[in-house]
């Protein structure tokens, strides 16, 4: 029986997460239709084994890759080059699927031919257990909408035009995306943003797939983690400047959602090197000095930060922290000016 669904699950040193992570997938409904592919990549731990159990007892659903490490992005090109599903869903190792949700995405995916489908996720913080729900919210649910409709309404999908919110159909992804940059964190902005600016129909579901966790300092997307990997967002904005000063077939709508999803990234950026790093001066410096390659390589995304950018230059010189920050940005007069829906 033909896949409708694959799910690739890159995985390094991740033998604590990786069963809960696996187990999601063991839905009786759906297993016959969807494929899960474990890509080990150069694991020192016993993710491998444990991966080879859940093959040995499905071997029609669960394939496992062993590879020397490429870092995350170097397994995700692995497992979605070997994916036969006709959609691709990546999650992580330590996070998990809703499981009772499969059967209905499943079957909406084998009702649509869209180049793009949405699903709603949840992060779970480990620390606080708190959960947040990030929903996209258009006005109708399960019918194709095109990038010009989206983009008029970007608040209504944002949330779930993410790593955590994607799912591509294989041949379309497979036609317009890139190789994936490796050994390095982050990768997953091009994941989001390439080949997604060239899709024509995009069809947000009412369905909750992805739970994501977080809250662990261990995380790339600790703060500790991302200020020491700063490197790594550079290489990620260098890359996105690169391959969209090379996109020759890209819409203007799709050149909008481009530009959004940089912008997304480089305030990511200025939120580390001006609010997270302890020295001031030097991150005033590193923001500066990202702004000003920008406006030089990348004007669209310039322009669209540039408010932002001078309330973290400001937030810097008061040396507000990210905390501080945070606790502004989610509070329910700050979202109501910004006319952002809730995360209840």
């Amino acid at each position: 029986m033909s896949k409708i669904l694959s799910f690739i699950i890159p995985s390094y040193n991740c033998e604590k997460f990786l069963s809960k992570c696996l187990d999601s997938f063991l839905c009786e409904e759906t297993m016959a239709l969807t494929e899960v592919i474990v890509v080990n990549d150069g694991s020192k731990d016993g993710t491998a084994e444990i991966a080879q159990e859940y093959c040995s007892r499905y071997p029609d659903t669960f394939r496992l890759i062993n590879q020397e490490n490429k870092g995350h992005g170097g397994a995700l090109n692995t497992g979605l080059s070997a994916a036969e599903g006709r959609y691709l869903k990546v999650i992580d190792a330590d996070d998990w699927v809703e499981t009772k949700n499969l059967p209905r995405l499943v079957k909406e995916l084998a009702d649509t031919d869209c180049d793009v489908v949405l699903c709603h996720h949840y992060t779970i913080n480990i620390s606080t257990s708190e959960i947040k729900k990030w929903k996209s919210y258009p006005e109708k649910y399960g019918v194709p909408y095109t990038f010009s409709q989206i983009m008029d309404n970007w608040k209504s999908f944002d949330r779930s035009l993410t790593f955590h919110g994607i799912i591509y159909r294989n041949d379309f992804y497979k036609e317009n995306s890139i190789e994936l940059s490796e050994h390095i964190f982050y990768e997953d902005y091009e994941y989001a943003t390439i080949p997604c600016c060239y899709a024509k129909s995009i069809t947000p579901l009412d369905t909750f797939l992805y739970n994501y966790r977080v809250g662990d300092v261990e995380q790339s997307v600790s703060d500790e983690n991302q200020l020491k990997r700063v490197s790594h967002t550079e290489t990620v904005l260098y890359r996105l400047i690169d391959e969209y000063k090379k996109s020759d077939n890209m819409d203007k709508q799709g050149r909008r959602y481009y530009a959004m999803k940089t912008k997304s990234l480089l305030l990511s950026y200025m939120t580390t090197v001006m609010l997270v790093e302890k020295n001031k001066k030097k991150g005033r410096q590193m923001g500066e000095a990202m702004m000003e390659h920008f406006r030089k390589e990348f004007p669209e995304v310039c322009s669209l930060s540039e408010k932002q950018y001078k309330i973290f230059r400001m937030m810097n010189r008061l040396h507000i922290s990210k905390r501080t920050w945070e606790r502004i940005s989610s509070s329910s007069l700050y979202n109501k000016l910004r006319k952002n829906h809730s995360f209840s």
